[in-house]
């Protein structure tokens, strides 16, 4: 502020005092007074952060609760011993028509105020606007205060129609929104929660929503800020996916039969069909079958690293094999180093926790380059085998939209290919499928 307004003579009755580290006033306090720093420093915090510090004599403060007729909305201390004009309240009308200087420089700080902070708030919409998910900022009571461009090309609405409405209306589930909002209350910060909006234009749109909880600094719930982006492509190609699994499940399971009907069938068939190319053709019709069944549903959920849905994949193709004769006792997937995401046994011996993250780096993967399947030999070691048991696997490269994304493992039951078909591992090592 002017000297000749901090020298005024007239100002002497405001003047107060704060000694070092004395707390001026509260955040929070219904005080109104304002306040002109004439000498010394003095801190702003909002709860327990600092967010900025006044050095300069004459610089105001206090004047965005006198000007709203608010509670305070930060807590200001003094850094050292400070000197202050003190303008009570109800005195400010005719401190200003008394002292004309100071009220034009309290005018003149207001509007460099005004402007600094129009500059940052433009700033921030700027900003906002370039991102790709939509942004919203809503109340306390759920009025939406601010969104970018992203939501209004998002919920199809502009910003005139949807300024103080409450947020709830945009989807078609208001109830389960409010919901979502007591729920995030509870827990701070929740990520994700799919909700369906009726667009004006383009119908019925599913939208993946996350939302923070903000608070004052006295830990006061102020509102949410909500990031939304649109998911209706994802949600409809896994409703796509759904029903393609269902129907590759039910052709696994009847595969799985009919070729549970040439295995029994196996030791009555005429001796002349007993070759070894009888033998090859069954195990690489199962082997074919199955991969090409699991590829289709095991290739994106291993792409995304979404572990959930290839366990589920995995135990429900065991939950048939079941009805079916069993040549293999488990399921392994690596990604492109060959490192196990993913894994299933139905061997009570084996330890899935212990698999996950191991490498089969340095296993050779032996075949034939015109041919799908690699033979893998490897020591395994459980609780009955500590020394390592031999294993054999049969690999198989999976990809997505023509990008190889890792490896299909079957683990062979080599047992039951003795038992049931007379197949060894050097009939497992001959196995010839050709690529697509």
């Amino acid at each position: 502020m002017l000297d000749e307004v901090l020298n005024n003579p007239g100002l002497a009755k405001y003047l107060t005092h704060f000694k070092s580290d004395q707390i001026i006033f509260l955040e929070g306090d219904d005080s109104q007074d304002l306040y002109i720093l004439v000498s010394g420093q003095v801190a702003i915090f909002k709860g327990d952060k600092k967010i900025r510090e006044l050095t300069k004599n004459g610089a105001l403060f206090g004047e965005v609760s006198f000007f709203l007729g608010s509670n305070r909305t930060a807590s200001v201390r003094a850094n050292d011993d400070v000197s202050v004009f003190r303008i009570p309240k109800e005195e400010i009308t005719m401190f200003l028509g008394e002292f004309p200087d100071a009220a034009r420089e309290i005018t003149r700080h207001l509007a460099l105020w005004l402007d600094e902070n129009s500059q940052i708030l433009y700033g921030l919409k700027e900003f906002c606007d370039q991102l790709p998910d939509a942004v919203i900022l809503a109340d306390r009571d759920g009025k939406i205060l601010t969104w970018n461009s992203t939501a209004e090309t998002l919920y199809g609405r502009s910003w005139q129609q949807m300024r103080n409405v409450n947020a709830a209306e945009i989807y078609k589930d208001p109830q389960a929104y409010k919901k979502f909002l007591k729920a995030v209350q509870n827990h701070y910060s929740i990520r994700e929660k799919i909700f369906t909006i009726k667009h004006p234009e383009k119908g019925t749109r599913f939208i993946s929503t996350s939302m923070t909880v903000l608070y004052d600094g006295h830990h006061n719930f102020q509102g949410v800020l909500a990031l939304g982006r649109d998911v209706t492509r994802v949600k409809n190609l896994e409703k796509k996916y759904q029903r393609a699994g269902y129907w590759l499940i039910g052709a696994l399971l009847l595969l799985g039969l009919l070729a549970t009907a040439v295995l029994l069938a196996y030791p009555y068939i005429s001796k002349d069909y007993q070759t070894q190319n009888l033998k090859q053709t069954v195990i690489q019709d199962y082997l074919t079958k199955d991969y090409f069944v699991l590829k289709s549903l095991l290739s994106e959920p291993l792409a995304s690293g979404n572990r959930l849905k290839t366990s589920t994949i995995m135990k429900n193709f065991f939950d048939i094999q079941k009805q079916t004769a069993r040549i293999y006792t488990g399921l392994v997937l690596l990604d492109q180093q060959r490192i196990v995401r993913d894994a299933y046994s139905i061997l009570p011996e084996a330890d899935i926790s212990a698999m996950l993250g191991s490498s089969y780096a340095a296993i050779d993967f032996k075949g034939s380059e015109t041919s799908l399947p690699k033979v893998l030999i490897l020591y395994r070691t459980d609780k009955n085998h500590p020394m390592g048991k031999k294993g054999v696997e049969i690999a198989f490269e999976l990809q997505q939209n023509e990008a190889f994304i890792g490896w299909l493992v079957f683990q062979m039951d080599l047992d039951q290919l003795k038992k049931n078909l007379g197949i060894d591992l050097e009939d497992l090592r001959k196995l010839q499928i050709e690529k697509p």
